[in-house]
């Protein structure tokens, strides 16, 4: 049976105070995991403190899910701060997974500073020893340019101390050798886009040599475009490389950083319809193979106020974007789909009569970039009914052809109910399975991850995340497949 089709009457209340379902312990984890760049703010308070608690209570309850849960958020939500918290918090309850949680999530040099400047900061010293002998093995996959890039000048653990902490026994002559360098701090100075710039500046010519060069990666490139293109650069062959599909994939970025970099420019009036046309398929790539979601979908894409802070300080993505994006990219995805946007009455003032949410349908080929522009966050409340009330009273196709579900992509903070101040929005779920259709879907893709939902029972999967990953459980969870927490459970780490 589903974990997620079982019964829950019980009762809570969310960050509004207005009534909710309480998670259960794992999916609260996984769900506050799953969607937070650790150390950021949230409009409803940082989700950190509850991280760590729920994390320990974990490792000492069912310390392989939290192994596999923090291998999962790295090595597929591609979010590494938080696994790194994960780790540290394995590192110090659930020691036997210590080694192979570190294995795992080390990808790049600077995981390894990252993680130990974690643990001194969770749990000052000593070090674990099982931490320090997987470090001291970890780090010998690494070259000197990879150390040197990785090795930063004001932070406060270096691989000079890493080294000196853990004392690993080198390998061969040259790991040896490079350890000496290490250090001594002689390591050579790599040749990066950063050094590069640095020493002659932000010009086209110095940013013609650094592409043809090879040595900008991907990440580095896209989130230089702007750069790049106000320099004056060929920006061609970077267009090509950001929209191949292998080094899309290759890449492990989340879909919105494709989405920030078009903002950007579009902000900054330098989009260009081969600039527009890379970053689209960039995005698009995402959902290549992905299976069509059959029968007629209901994507409600929560726009309010508590969707509207950034992801990150750093940031101009917030919430509501990603919302928006993976409700786009879920609208290729299905068979036929009405799209709605939802926030609270009064907001969309240009439409009245649907009293603060607006109805879209959109072609398949419709530009995911240009309806993520268009349809950004309007504030007002959280009034997740909204769509429900559209389903039940507005929908011309009800009863010819009623909706097969409904995929909110929302922060589930709801604040107000049709049925009355002390329902949650299940009632109205309720009762468009007993006029309309007996089989009607709720999945519900939780994006803030506070810990509260607003629907229960039979038909409803929960799912949580910023990435691609998110939309092929709507079809999974269907057929018969579970949930997202028994998806972790089975996920292959190490």
């Amino acid at each position: 049976m589903s974990l997620f089709n079982r019964k829950n009457t019980r009762k809570t209340v969310n960050s509004e105070d207005f009534p909710a379902y309480p998670m259960e312990k794992k999916k609260e984890l996984v769900t506050a995991v799953l969607t937070t760049l650790f150390g950021e703010p949230k409009f409803y308070g940082s989700t950190d403190e509850k991280i760590v608690q729920l994390a320990t209570e974990s490792a000492k309850s069912d310390p392989e899910f939290l192994f596999k849960l923090t291998c999962y958020a790295r090595n597929v939500g591609n979010l590494r701060s938080v696994s790194h918290v994960l780790a540290c918090v394995i590192a110090r309850e659930a020691r036997e997974y210590t080694r192979p949680v570190i294995r795992s999530i080390v990808v790049r040099p600077d995981d390894i500073t990252e993680i130990m400047s974690c643990y001194r900061l969770m749990y000052g010293k000593p070090f674990p020893n099982a931490m320090k002998r997987e470090i001291a093995q970890v780090i010998q996959r690494f070259d000197e340019y990879g150390l040197a890039k990785y090795n930063r000048k004001h932070a406060s653990m270096k691989f000079r101390d890493v080294l000196r902490i853990t004392h690993p026994t080198p390998r061969d002559e040259q790991t040896a050798t490079l350890f000496r360098k290490v250090l001594d701090d002689t390591l050579e100075t790599p040749y990066t886009w950063e050094t590069v710039l640095s020493e002659r500046g932000n010009t086209k010519e110095v940013w013609e040599e650094l592409i043809a060069s090879g040595q900008v990666g991907y990440m580095a490139l896209l989130r230089n475009l702007r750069n790049i293109v106000e320099s004056g650069a060929d920006v061609s062959p970077v267009l090509k490389l950001l929209s191949d599909p292998e080094m899309v994939k290759k890449s492990r970025q989340l879909p919105f950083r494709f989405l920030s970099a078009y903002l950007m420019l579009r902000k900054e009036e330098l989009v260009t319809p081969e600039i527009h046309d890379a970053l689209e398929q960039a995005l698009l790539t995402s959902v290549d193979n992905m299976e069509t979601i059959p029968g007629r979908t209901l994507i409600a894409v929560d726009v309010s106020g508590s969707m509207g802070l950034p992801v990150s300080r750093k940031s101009i993505i917030r919430s509501s974007d990603i919302a928006v994006l993976l409700g786009a990219l879920s609208n290729r995805l299905c068979e036929e789909a009405v799209v709605c946007y939802f926030d609270c009455p009064g907001h969309w003032s240009a439409l009245p009569e649907h009293k603060g949410y607006m109805i879209r349908q959109f072609e398949k080929d419709a530009s995911v970039l240009d309806i993520c522009a268009n349809y950004r966050c309007r504030g007002g409340g959280t009034e997740m009914d909204l769509p429900m009330l559209y389903a039940l009273e507005n929908d011309p196709e009800a009863s010819r052809r009623p909706f097969d579900r409904i995929v909110y992509f929302s922060d589930n903070e709801c604040n107000r109910a049709y049925d009355g101040l002390n329902k949650t929005v299940q009632g109205m779920v309720d009762r468009y399975r007993k006029r309309y259709n007996p089989d009607f879907w709720v999945h519900g893709v939780d994006l803030q991850g506070y810990g509260t939902q607003q629907f229960c029972g039979k038909h409803f999967n929960l799912i949580a995340g910023w990435s691609d990953y998110v939309l092929p459980f709507i079809n999974q969870a269907e057929k018969g497949f579970d949930s997202l927490v028994r998806q972790i459970e089975a996920y292959q780490a190490g």
